[in-house]
């Protein structure tokens, strides 16, 4: 037993530290700490694919024509490229866990991070400088004059006013009355295919926008812009507050959403993630962008967390889930993946009580408006699908706004997104025992 510790001694081995190895990623990289079937550094390196997929969505927004201007058509392919690579990289972070043999084999042989995962956490921190940045601008911004930097947020904006002012949102919203009460730049609003842009599908050019809103504020009417509030009831009722006090800058509430949205992560996380919730984010450059320039996307995706986050709660989920179907249209994406989550992990009696109490949350919502009006109503939540917006994204559609590609019929892309949406459905019934956050990516 005496020899027990200088044998120890002899065994010891000097800890060499390696390229980008320094004393503070161990708040991030933690090493032999095992709780239930996955170690904590095992989770830890999935979040490196996290960072690692918005630092390529926000490579993704670049404008690669300033960059590689002689490649000209083929920069489109640069936003694809890092959007599928991004769409890997959550893909890697969500999947489900490998067996447990395999998991203790990576703990025995992986149990420093690599190179790669030390300059991935490195270029992270640059991008949380970027996005913090970003998150000063929005609170300076919050208490400054209002900067609707949307035609969403400044239609829902409007529609507070109007319906403290008894009028009817869907019916008396305008876009020229919107253009003369609010400062509105051409490029934030949402062109249509229709009057001087009929018959043409590549987007307007900003002097083409500039000279048709002109002539269009002398005219009186404006056919080629849209006018509609195109989204459910709660998109601008949740704004009613800020109207009241005559203030229209509504910035604070998706400021507020996305802080709320990380104290939840944090909340949530497990002590040794939550470096990882605080860089990551920061780091979403991306969201960042979305919420500073208002947009409605990050309440809804507040909501959406919050669904299943709390899915042990039927009352709870299914309200949030109530409530962000009645915020936006995209949200209505995550009905099936809901209902497949509670179906398996429930049963159908619970499912169908759940889709029973989000469905009336959202009824109970919007009714008063289908009541005032039901075609208008109707009219502006189909807008997105239903009027003749311009084909546009940084998907598949992009490789024919660049003219790689002819346009296709409608249809096609129809046929295309319905086939994305089985195969999607498919694979989140087969993993979402083990996966269920991975709605979060499939929707």
């Amino acid at each position: 037993m005496q020899q027990q510790p200088a044998l120890a001694e002899k065994l010891q081995i000097p800890a060499v530290r390696t390229w980008l190895q320094f004393r503070w990623m161990r708040y991030f990289f933690t090493e032999d700490a095992a709780t239930g079937k996955l170690s904590i550094s095992h989770l830890q390196r999935r979040a490196v694919w996290i960072a690692l997929a918005f630092m390529l969505q926000g490579l993704s927004t670049t404008d690669f024509n300033q960059f590689t201007p002689f490649l000209k058509s083929f920069n489109s392919l640069f936003p694809i490229a890092l959007m599928i690579a991004s769409l890997f990289a959550m893909w890697m972070a969500l999947r489900p866990s490998r067996s447990q043999s395999e998991i203790l084999q990576d703990k025995q042989h992986h149990t420093s991070p690599t190179l790669l995962q030390r300059l991935i956490l490195l270029v992270a921190f640059g991008f949380a400088i970027g996005g913090s940045v970003m998150m000063i601008m929005g609170l300076v911004q919050s208490f400054s004059a209002p900067q609707l930097t949307n035609d969403g947020t400044s239609l829902d904006t409007n529609a507070a006013i109007l319906l403290l002012e008894g009028r009817n949102p869907y019916t008396d919203s305008n876009m020229l009355d919107l253009a003369r009460k609010f400062v509105i730049l051409p490029d934030w609003t949402t062109p249509l295919r229709s009057g001087q842009f009929a018959n043409r599908f590549d987007y307007p050019t900003l002097t083409e926008l500039q000279s048709v809103l002109d002539t269009d504020m002398k005219a009186g009417t404006a056919p080629e812009f849209e006018s509609k509030v195109s989204y459910p009831a709660l998109s601008f009722l949740t704004l009613v507050p800020f109207t009241l006090f005559k203030n229209y800058n509504v910035l604070s509430f998706y400021m507020l959403s996305y802080l709320a949205l990380v104290a939840i992560a944090w909340k949530v996380a497990r002590p040794e993630l939550r470096p990882w919730v605080a860089l990551l984010s920061m780091a979403d450059v991306p969201m960042w962008s979305s919420t500073i320039g208002g947009n409605l996307d990050v309440f809804y995706t507040l909501l959406i967390v919050l669904t299943w986050l709390l899915r042990e709660r039927r009352w709870a989920s299914a309200i949030c889930l109530g409530l962000a179907i009645a915020t936006k249209q995209i949200a209505w994406y995550f009905i099936p993946f809901y209902i497949i989550m509670v179906l398996r992990n429930y049963g159908m009696k619970e499912a169908i009580y759940r889709l029973a109490i989000a469905g009336g949350v959202s009824l109970a919502i919007n009714l008063p408006f289908i009541i005032w009006n039901a075609h208008a109503w109707l009219a502006g939540i189909m807008a997105p699908v239903a009027d003749p917006m311009f084909p546009l994204g940084i998907g598949f559609i992009s490789l024919s706004n660049a003219h790689l590609l002819p346009y296709l019929s409608p249809n096609v892309y129809t046929v295309l997104e319905g086939i994305t949406m089985i195969i999607s459905l498919i694979w989140y019934w087969r993993i979402c025992k083990k996966r269920p956050e991975a709605a979060m990516l499939l929707a």
